[in-house]
């Protein structure tokens, strides 16, 4: 830098060493000459500290402007200050080194800019760029910017370059655009043949009106389109704004419906809502039948949200209706025999860990299949099922070829093969995923709530979410069949065994229809005590039960347990152990932690019905059904995996007494 040019940049300079000189002079001629050697001394020392010091930054400065100069120009070399947009330049720590004259004119503007620091107008905390540069949003003096970060070499500690372009306007209308897109929901009122059937006329009409003017009152109030479509049945309209007030609020009006009773009459309505969001209308329109389908197939009473393909469900805290129409069991029932005949081999199977109402209601099927005259296998790994004493109590008759390796299935199974699924329908829960992949032909048969990645390419999903246990949906479709199938006594045993299982010895989800299943394997043949001696544990497994049980911190209204044996027979343990929790008094659910591994950690969830587990678990990751669920959480420590339990309760319980905690 020029002397002249530093002169041009500090006009005050030569004041400042004027007033120095003076200062000086003025000590010398009152006979301090001591003093006036001292102050021309350091006044010098400063002007000279002060020149280099500028010379070094406008050194850095002049390298840093000749980088940015390449670095936007690098063609046609024209200086930067012709750019026609508002940057700055920052060092590696964030400090503003220098900015054009559009940065100060357009983005500081009349504010006074006192933190020179980049991060007054960034929302990031620290700069970094993916490789040579990046974009970010940044809002400042109420306008909304698209920031171009760049370094200005290969080296980050040269520093920074940013362009600010304001795209306030577009930013705006894009945020208008989704408030304002629609939303598509069908609303009705669950099980209402079953309800009325339940009650009298009378008291059915005053509750489906009371219901349908509570739901035109609600989605009116947050002024959506509403229109119906069929007795309880509503098609709305909303914007997306508005949706999400309705997520904030919890959709309460799951809770009014459902809270909504008659004096002396002992039931009440509850709503199913399928609700999707998207950019495509007819897209939206199927998904929406979708959602829809699914939240009855849950059970009902909750709402099924598909916002682009991302579900979130609210709800789900009444036990459903058990239907006693049985038209639909025999429709199926005649569709799964004739399907079974035309097929040259059938492969049944339960889900992975598979307990007594799996391997029973494969037994089910697979005595169908030699009643026909068709060859069939259960899949089965038996190293892992938790079915073991019925495995071995139905082997004493079939030989070993009845169960097959999910290995030899899949070699074996062919074009014209049928695939029956009993008590899971999620292909990743499965005895065997591969087969769920490779297999043309699938029927389903399912009791456990709806989940979002079901099995959708089968020939028949058979799913009822009110059924006691997928033994007693088999045993409903025997006892249809147009064949009349009967029954050996150890699969009537192994039926009634999954019934026990899922029911709790017939205390939890037991309807009309349940008891008749029961009678009817009664009538086949079944043993009570021998179907009680398959729940028996040895001396050692009830040791481990007990020490779970003993073990046990109770919380509220919650049991939390965990047993660090880590062994195949530690899940079939914690199963049972959370079965025990549920006596202890005021437990309403129970958990309890275990590990087959090092790295993964799994939950065993138990209720009586008060609590949804299944809810509680898909938050995990996994699933089940109102009173029995299971997660497996992959590379996790048990206390990790018990905070992650906690939090999953915690959001369950804000969502489901949202109301209950503002009154």
């Amino acid at each position: 830098m020029k002397f002249k040019d530093f002169l041009k940049l500090h006009p005050m300079f030569p004041v400042v060493i004027f007033f120095s000189v003076a200062v000086s002079v003025t000590s010398f001629y009152l006979d301090q000459r001591i003093i006036a050697y001292v102050e021309a001394g350091l006044g010098i020392l400063l002007a000279v500290i002060v020149y280099f010091a500028e010379k070094k930054n406008f050194s850095d400065l002049k390298k840093t402007v000749s980088i940015v100069n390449s670095h936007i120009v690098e063609h046609d070399n024209q200086n930067v200050a012709t750019v026609p947009l508002p940057f700055v330049i920052c060092n590696s720590d964030g400090s503003i080194v220098w900015y054009n004259d559009l940065f100060e004119s357009e983005i500081i503007g009349e504010k006074e800019l006192t933190n020179k620091q980049i991060r007054t107008f960034l929302p990031t905390p620290s700069l970094h760029c993916e490789g040579r540069s990046t974009s970010f949003d940044a809002s400042y003096n109420e306008k909304r910017y698209t920031v171009f970060l760049s370094q200005l070499s290969d080296n980050a500690d040269d520093g920074y370059l940013l362009y600010f372009i304001d795209d306030t306007y577009y930013k705006d209308l894009a945020d208008k655009y989704d408030a304002t897109r629609p939303v598509l929901m069908i609303v009705s009122v669950d099980a209402m043949d079953d309800v009325s059937a339940m009650i009298s006329q009378n008291a059915f009409s005053t509750l489906l009106s009371d219901a349908e003017r509570m739901i035109i009152s609600w989605f009116t109030h947050y002024m959506c389109i509403l229109r119906k479509t069929g007795d309880g049945r509503f098609f709305v309209i909303a914007e997306y704004s508005i949706f999400e007030q309705m997520k904030k609020d919890g959709f309460d009006i799951l809770e009014k419906v459902r809270e909504h009773h008659l004096e002396g009459v002992p039931t009440a309505l509850t709503l199913s809502v399928g609700i999707a969001t998207g950019f495509d209308l007819s897209q939206c329109e199927v998904s929406v039948r979708k959602s829809h389908d699914m939240a009855k197939g849950r059970g009902g009473d909750q709402v099924v949200i598909n916002d682009n393909d991302r579900y979130e469900f609210f709800g789900g805290v009444a036990t459903g209706v058990e239907s006693r129409n049985q038209v639909q069991s025999r429709i199926v029932a005649g569709s799964i025999e004739e399907l079974i005949k035309h097929s040259s081999d059938v492969f049944i199977m339960g889900h992975k860990h598979s307990d007594l109402d799996a391997i029973g209601s494969a037994i089910g099927i697979y005595e169908v299949c030699e009643h026909l005259g068709i060859e069939a296998k259960i899949v089965i790994d038996e190293k892992t099922s938790m079915a073991k004493p019925l495995i071995q109590h139905y082997r004493n008759k079939y030989n070993s070829y009845s169960f097959i390796s999910s290995a030899k299935a899949v070699s074996d199974v062919s074009e014209n093969s049928l695939v029956v699924i009993t008590d899971v329908m999620r292909p990743d829960f499965a005895e065997s995923t591969e087969l769920c992949e490779i297999a043309n032909r699938i029927v389903v048969v399912d009791h456990h709530r709806m989940s979002v990645d079901h099995i959708e390419d089968s020939l028949i999903f058979y799913h009822e979410p009110n059924s006691s246990s997928a033994s007693e949906m088999v045993t409903e479709l025997i006892r249809y069949m147009p064949s009349k199938p009967l029954l050996s006594k150890l699969a009537a045993e192994a039926l009634l065994s999954g019934i026990y299982l899922d029911t709790k010895n017939f205390t939890l989800k037991t309807g009309v229809r349940t008891f008749e299943a029961a009678a009817y394997l009664k009538d086949q043949g079944a043993d009570t005590i021998t179907v009680r001696k398959l729940f028996a544990a040895t001396a050692d497994e009830n040791a481990i039960i007990s020490k779970i049980v003993n073990s046990a911190v109770i919380d509220g209204k919650y049991a939390f347990a965990k047993t660090d044996i880590k062994d195949p027979s530690a899940r079939l343990a914690a199963a049972k152990a959370a079965d025990d929790l549920l006596n202890i008094e005021d437990v309403d659910a129970s958990f309890v932690l275990f590990s087959t591994n090092d790295t993964d950690v799994s939950v065993s969830a138990r209720s009586y019905g008060r609590v949804n587990v299944q809810i509680i678990m898909e938050k995990l990751g996994g699933g089940g059904h109102h009173t029995m669920a299971a997660a497996q959480l992959k590379d996790i420590s048990f206390d990790e995996a018990m905070e992650r339990l906690n939090e999953a309760i915690a959001e369950s319980n804000k969502r489901n007494n949202r109301i209950k905690k503002e009154e």
